[in-house]
């Protein structure tokens, strides 16, 4: 007699099983992990080998540049955006086209054929890949409880983190063994590994009443957020040259337009009642100062190994890395910490030991010092480690479910208009010199902002109290 297969046609599919899972918040952040570091650990992998591809193109360096910056503006513009978006239309839809799209143009861009077309494939590609951003934290914040936020928003700083410091290992031997072309087709192989899970583990999106999009308030946000971060970069290159006064000028123009279109617009892009809410607004400006304080310390480091301490650029890279390694490996104590302190204790003094980091770099510059040096740059890395998560944790507890993807990428592009002018000013501040007490002075500046950065952090409302505003809101 013949053996009978039956099929019981009762039995959940694999997407079925996985979403119903009790391990549920652990795949979705392995995913969102993944998904994060593919589409931004190229962000700034070029930087290393800028003379190479220029040579590569027949441009300049001067213009290969724009490789780097032009993509960065592009995120701190759309990222607000994006966020919104992805609260609008549902953050999995937004998640999955973003990741899709960023791997189409990071195959363009190792087919690049000049200098417009690398920029302009890389401008695209991290546009779309920073889509995956705010989406992964809305996402994340709505599989976990108030109490674990800070826990997801640990692992996911550390990915963002780990991802840099992959890129600035592996980029300069990479092109130097087999050319920058391979490390696009490398990363949108990574993607299509990490969107392939995405498909299965992110569940669909609520079904959400139709809003049309504040076009014009996309407008005048995108105007100021670039005014103010072009502005910024440019500074430092241009001084007072007539372009950077007109983007002065209109930055706070278009910030008052926005008011006033946000204030008329029946959906706004920015709900101004947010805004009101105090954890928002410290959440923005601890970001702002605190993110200004790393980023600038960051940019200073390398020129005072090399100026000071004449390392190669082989050397001062395996260096600095340290502090970023250090960001990344802090994401479990970042997360226990955030969890047993609360997130607002854990930022406070995440930002004392970032300005005594930063203080330590400054003596260590001012003594000549290499042991202190990497002592406070490793102390550095590790408070911003803590720092991050947890101000990203007070903004998303601050708002109702449907406002986390605005509020975390706002938060986000606080934090990357502050690193960018914080950066121009230490660009300007620094310039050609090898004096120490000027990276002296430069680290004591950083120390303030991350002082600020503590107190602004302070001021944020208890957990249970933020929590208690939004049910009664």
């Amino acid at each position: 007699m013949s053996a009978v297969t039956t099929v019981d046609l009762r039995a959940p599919d694999l997407r079925t099983r996985v979403q119903a899972s009790d391990r549920y918040p652990q795949l979705l952040l392995v995913t969102c992990l993944f998904g994060m570091f593919a589409t931004t650990f190229t962000a700034t992998i070029l930087s290393v080998s800028v003379k190479t591809v220029a040579a590569d193109l027949g441009s300049t360096a001067g213009v290969i540049g724009w490789v780097v910056t032009a993509p960065l503006l592009a995120q701190a513009v759309s990222m607000p955006i994006l966020g919104r978006l992805g609260d609008m239309r549902g953050h999995r839809r937004v998640y999955l086209i973003g990741f899709s799209a960023a791997l189409f143009f990071s195959v363009c861009t190792a087919l690049a054929w000049d200098a417009a077309s690398l920029i302009t494939f890389r401008t695209l590609a991290q546009l779309a890949g920073t889509a995956t951003v705010p989406a992964s934290f809305a996402m994340l914040f709505h599989a976990f409880p108030p109490e674990e936020r800070v826990r997801a928003s640990a692992w996911a700083s550390g990915a963002l983190s780990g991802a840099s410091v992959t890129g600035l290992a592996i980029g300069g031997v990479i092109i130097d063994s087999i050319g920058w072309r391979p490390l696009f087709l490398i990363q949108a192989l990574l993607s299509a590994a990490a969107l392939l899970p995405a498909f299965f583990v992110l569940r669909e999106d609520e079904e959400r009443a139709p809003v049309r999009m504040d076009k014009a308030g996309a407008v005048a946000l995108a105007v100021a957020a670039f005014s103010l971060s072009f502005g910024a970069n440019r500074a430092a290159v241009w001084g007072l040259h007539p372009v950077v006064v007109a983007l002065v000028v209109v930055c706070p123009l278009a910030v008052w337009a926005l008011v006033r279109i946000e204030r008329r617009a029946e959906a706004p892009l920015i709900p101004l009642d947010l805004l009101a809410r105090r954890n928002v607004r410290v959440a923005g400006g601890a970001g702002f100062l605190v993110s200004g304080s790393h980023m600038g310390s960051f940019l200073v480091t390398p020129l005072l190994l090399q100026s000071l301490f004449r390392y190669s650029a082989t050397a001062t890279s395996l260096i600095t890395i340290c502090r970023t390694l250090a960001i990344s490996l802090s994401a479990p104590l970042a997360s226990r910490a955030g969890m047993r302190l609360g997130e607002r204790r854990t930022a406070t003094l995440a930002g004392v030991a970032m300005a005594i980091g930063a203080g330590v770099l400054a003596l260590g510059s001012a003594g000549q010092v290499i042991v202190i040096v990497v002592a406070g740059m490793v102390l550095s890395g590790l408070a911003f480690g803590h720092a991050q998560p947890s101000i990203l944790a007070i903004a998303g507890n601050a708002v109702e479910d449907e406002h986390f993807g605005l509020v975390t990428s706002l938060q986000q592009t606080a934090g990357q208009i502050g690193g960018v002018t914080v950066m121009s000013f230490m660009t300007a501040l620094v310039g050609d010199t090898e004096a120490a007490w000027t990276f002296a002075t430069a680290f004591v500046v950083a120390a303030g902002l991350a002082a600020g950065g503590s107190v602004v952090s302070a001021r944020a409302l208890g957990a249970r109290r933020a929590r208690r505003l939004v049910a009664a809101a």
